[in-house]
């Protein structure tokens, strides 16, 4: 029997066969896109704009936040620590003094009362000089609320942590990153839209922009940006004018005019990064330092298992002559000496690293002349 020519064919057929192949190319090139922007086959070369120490640290360092420098003050940061391997372990907060180097940690007393498996912190200074930490706490696996502290510091002393409060909201759905804008007020990020443990999965998978970002008054939270792949690290602008997202999934940060008296958002401009942005931490110049994960598969693969390394990248964004952006890098690594960095926080030309789920941060005595700049 002689074979139907294509045009004897019918068109109900034809018409499935082509949407068939063309679903089909689209699933591949999607694909592939979605491989290319996780960084499966980028690696990062061990590289330090100065000399790094790493000290033993509680597990999982993943924030951090500088305290404001003061007459007879001991320098230091704020440590958020928390196991990832072992959620159901306690969490603390930490000073690291850095007053020698490599400093010290010493755990800060919280109420004896409190479930604390803090994530992300920020820390807010009035202009009174009182200064109010701000701490996200996954009290469990759907409980999430923030933790407000005043710090009392003392000329000498290791600061005091007094507990002002907790605040909690249905619209705290995952909260990731935080950033104080008032002693009760703040923003953070969802890191992924509502639903069960498996649709997480989902939406780093596909891509899908469902993460928020919650700002909380003091009296009640709203949703003011959505759409975002994987939200993660969140900072003010010196100024207040300007609130920043990073968005791990699309490797960039997101920039947003902030009104400063509802506190609402409108999206104004974005920047592309060479890895998928963790937490951005301010410092006292301005400048903004931000951790960024090279290899989105690798660390996946990090937090599957110990033994595997993820590549890292501490970021500095600043001003250069022409008031454009300029991003320099600081410190990558392969993952030889630190695996999946969150946070990088600097003072007075020191550099702390800290990880999701190493027992360690590194001290680094940063050379500004010897940062990298990135072409952006």
């Amino acid at each position: 029997m002689p074979r139907k020519r294509r045009a004897d064919r019918p068109l109900p057929g034809r018409l499935m066969r082509f949407w068939w192949r063309f679903a089909v190319v689209g699933i591949i090139v999607y694909v592939g896109y979605t491989i290319w922007l996780g960084g499966a086959y980028r690696s990062v070369e061990a590289f330090t704009a100065g000399q790094c120490v790493a000290v033993p640290a509680p597990p999982g360092p993943e924030d951090m936040a500088v305290l404001p420098d003061g007459p007879g003050l001991l320098p230091g940061a704020i440590v958020s620590s928390q196991d990832r391997r072992d959620r159901t372990a306690p969490g603390g907060l930490y000073f690291y003094d850095l007053s020698s180097r490599p400093g010290t940690f010493t755990r800060l007393e919280t109420p004896a009362s409190m479930v604390l498996h803090p994530h992300g912190l920020s820390l807010f200074t009035a202009p009174d000089g009182q200064s109010f930490l701000h701490v996200i706490n996954h009290r469990s696996s759907d409980r999430h609320t923030v933790e407000i502290f005043a710090v009392q510091q003392d000329a000498g002393s290791v600061p005091v942590l007094r507990h002002r409060g907790s605040v909690s909201s249905d619209l705290f759905v995952h909260p990731n990153g935080i950033a104080a804008a008032g002693p009760e007020s703040f923003y953070l990020t969802n890191d992924r839209g509502s639903g069960p443990g498996w649709m997480h999965m989902v939406e780093n998978l596909l891509q899908l922009a469902r993460s928020t970002v919650v700002y909380h008054d003091g009296r009640g939270a709203r949703v003011v940006a959505d759409n975002i792949a994987f939200a993660n690290g969140i900072e003010i602008s010196a100024d207040g004018g300007t609130v920043l997202v990073g968005s791990t999934q699309w490797r960039m940060i997101m920039a947003y005019t902030r009104e400063a008296t509802s506190g609402m958002l409108l999206r104004s401009g974005s920047l592309a990064l060479p890895g998928g942005a963790d937490n951005i931490r301010r410092d006292a110049n301005g400048e903004l330092w931000v951790a960024a994960h090279a290899n989105a598969f690798a660390f996946i693969g990090h937090a599957m298992n110990a033994e595997k390394e993820s590549p890292s990248m501490i970021l500095r964004l600043s001003r250069n002559a022409r008031g454009a952006i300029q991003t320099s890098e600081a410190f990558s690594d392969p993952g030889d000496m630190l695996s999946g960095a969150s946070v990088g926080v600097q003072h007075q030309g020191r550099l702390l690293v800290g990880a999701v789920f190493q027992p360690t941060v590194l001290d680094c005595q940063l050379d500004e002349a010897k940062l990298r700049e990135i072409e952006n």
